[in-house]
């Protein structure tokens, strides 16, 4: 027979356990839809060179990162955006809006509706924990490979290019020292 105590840190241990596990499938949830069929990225505002892509690395374990996610072909706008490590989303309102539908629907159980943290940290200050986000290139890597903690890799949840409409987004919301917003640079 167990003790009251034993039962009650059981019972606590199962409700923490649930609580843990709706959270993340919070995190991981599949967002409702991707580039709206208005926006047409390419032309003007998406250029891709030739050049060779840079090398983006996992922000913890600094091993290359895999693209190989089974999220189908790269869109103009990451093709880019491997090739500069900016965001050419930034300032697109359409995708920015887009990047919030992404958001609440898989980060904002951890981050907030507004990225103002909860059990994962605010995003819309200029507060990093990972300096490297201060740049969408580290940003990006930070997402995509996972960071520390309860965050794990977004690759194969949700597409490179959802990553960088939500981005996009976060970025749109920063109300922090406007000298720390290095991406803008």
């Amino acid at each position: 027979m167990l003790s009251k105590f034993t039962k009650r840190s059981q019972l606590t241990a199962l409700y923490a356990a649930v609580i843990m596990t709706m959270s993340l499938s919070a995190c991981h949830a599949e967002p409702q839809s991707s580039v709206p069929a208005s926006v047409k990225p390419a032309g003007s505002e998406i250029v891709v060179d030739s050049g060779p892509d840079l090398e983006f690395r996992g922000t913890i374990s600094g091993d290359v990162l895999d693209f190989k996610d089974g999220k189908g072909e790269d869109t103009p706008a990451v093709k880019q955006f491997k090739k500069t490590g900016k965001n050419p989303y930034n300032n697109n309102d359409e995708i920015i809006r887009n990047g919030y539908t992404i958001f609440s629907t898989a980060c904002s159980g951890c981050h907030g509706h507004l990225a103002e943290g909860k059990l994962g940290p605010a995003l819309h200050d200029d507060y990093w924990t990972y300096p490297g986000n201060m740049f969408d290139k580290g940003f990006f890597e930070t997402i995509y490979g996972g960071s520390q903690g309860m965050m794990g890799p977004q690759k194969g949840m949700i597409s490179q290019d959802e990553i960088l409409q939500i981005m996009s987004w976060i970025r749109s919301v920063y109300d922090g020292d406007p000298k720390k917003a290095k991406w803008k640079k």
